[in-house]
């Protein structure tokens, strides 16, 4: 036996887990790409008299006419259901400023190339991410012109068109890896002074001692003391390590947080409301629907009327399933964002993150009796409006911890017990993960040695012997 999924569940897990801009988003493409759906609007009253002459030229009009609609024999359903879809246009605008990878491009058209190597110079540049970095290697770029356009292109020639563009701005880009990223940056300054060129020497020749912050092997193989292998050290601190990055961003304007859920306190009673974005208001195109009522009552049909009737009647359907399912979609994430609100209500009084419980997904689904997947799709890029400020839903959800005491304690507090440790050590020897699970025993938590250095990984914390410096 196997255990299979409707399309209705399939579309209701593909919808929990999109918040709203993108639920908005997929909702105008159904209503484009099916014409019995209709994005119901409130009323307004400046519209009033529009609508009202607009009965008026109508006089007796209530739908199709279908005898009118099929007068033409060649009339072609599709073609004309293409052209009149009673929804507007959907256009986007172009966004404004240049792209990372436009300011690249600009910057070829300024250098006097042959087409040959700006050929070579655009599948490059359609390469760099947006970090800044080459993310293939030299050999695969000369491997797909060959097969993209039909030029046979040497690895050296590729090379010697990046050199080019590392050569453009910002400093850095188009480097292969951090090395070169580093090398490129220290080989544009100007007037180089001598921790400058220490700097350079360190990054080309010892890079994997600078990497693994092995100083006293530096002093020693450069011949240098601690206090000019501090100012090269300063030198590389103020390179950028990604150039490229945040460029993508910068010239597309400010972005808002639209919560999902918005959460008030009201004499010591919590309560919570979808947003109204999260709660579109879908119809049926009553126009088709009346179609394909006459077409169903209809004993004989030509072959166009055939064919127009079972297309309406799929996309009947459709609407009628994607409808259904927002309205499950709705009442999943109300229930849902229910269960939390009681799980964590102290947190939501006080706003004080030391009274958020222990949450995890088996917890919530337990108490709503959904599945877990469920709960984490709902949780999924979910954002709730509280009094106190606005925050992803996940972040409600941690794991528990037990101390010495048998107090109950979340995560985060462990957490937050080992960034203040690691803060106040001695950067000249820094703590072990043995020692850093010795301080946090004597703070009440029983922790392994390997659940510290998991949370200490989680932190995005290197390990004792990278956080060392002079």
């Amino acid at each position: 036996m196997q255990q299979k999924l409707t399309p209705q569940q399939l579309l209701l897990m593909r919808l929990l887990q999109l918040p709203v801009t993108s639920l908005e988003q997929r909702i105008k493409e159904e209503v484009e790409k099916n014409p019995m759906l209709e994005i119901e609007s409130e009323p307004d009253d400046t519209h009033n008299d529009s609508a009202e002459v607009a009965d008026d030229e109508a006089g007796d009009f209530k739908g199709i006419d279908i005898d009118e609609y099929y007068e033409d024999d060649d009339y072609n359903y599709r073609e004309q259901l293409e052209k009149d879809r009673n929804v507007d246009e959907h256009r986007i605008d172009p966004s404004e400023g240049t792209s990372f990878t436009e300011a690249l491009i600009r910057q070829l058209s300024l250098r006097n190339l042959s087409d040959r190597q700006r050929s070579i110079a655009e599948e490059i540049i359609g390469s760099i991410d947006g970090s800044g970095y080459l993310g293939r290697d030299t050999q695969l770029i000369a491997n797909d012109l060959a097969f993209r356009s039909g030029m046979d292109v040497s690895d050296d020639e590729v090379n010697s068109v990046l050199a080019t563009i590392q050569s453009f701005d910002p400093a850095g880009v188009g480097a292969r890896n951090l090395q070169e990223c580093l090398a490129l940056q220290l080989a544009r300054i100007e007037h180089p002074d001598d921790a400058t060129r220490l700097a350079e020497t360190i990054v080309n020749k010892h890079f994997a001692q600078l990497s693994n912050k092995h100083y006293s092997s530096l002093m020693t193989v450069l011949k240098v003391d601690e206090e000019q292998l501090n100012q090269a050290l300063a030198v590389i601190r103020h390179l950028n390590p990604k150039p490229g990055w945040g460029r993508e961003e910068e010239n597309k304007g400010a972005h808002y947080i639209i919560p999902d859920f918005i959460v008030s306190r009201e004499g010591g009673q919590l309560n919570f409301t979808l947003s109204e974005r999260n709660k579109p208001h879908l119809k049926m195109n009553s126009e088709y629907s009346e179609m394909m009522q006459q077409l169903s009552s209809r004993k004989q049909l030509s072959g166009p009327e055939r064919e127009t009737l079972k297309f309406i009647k799929a996309k009947t359907e459709d609407a009628e399933e994607l409808i259904g399912t927002l309205q499950q979609r709705q009442q999943t994430l109300a229930v849902t964002m229910n269960a939390i609100l009681q799980h964590q209500s102290a947190f939501f009084l006080s706003g004080d993150t030391h009274d958020l419980r222990p949450m995890r997904l088996k917890d919530i689904a337990e108490a709503t009796g959904f599945d877990e997947s469920t709960i984490s799709r709902v949780a999924n890029q979910k954002y709730v409006q509280a009094d106190f400020g606005t925050f992803l839903l996940k972040e409600l959800f941690s794991k528990a911890a037990i101390t010495t005491d048998g107090e109950v304690v979340v995560a985060d507090r462990i957490k937050s017990a080992l960034q203040q440790a690691i803060t106040n050590e001695d950067k000249r020897t820094p703590l072990t993960d043995e020692a850093l699970t010795e301080i946090l025993n004597k703070q009440g938590f029983k922790l392994s040695r390997r659940t510290v250095t998991k949370y200490r990984e989680s932190l995005n914390i290197p390990v004792g012997r990278l956080r060392k410096e002079l």
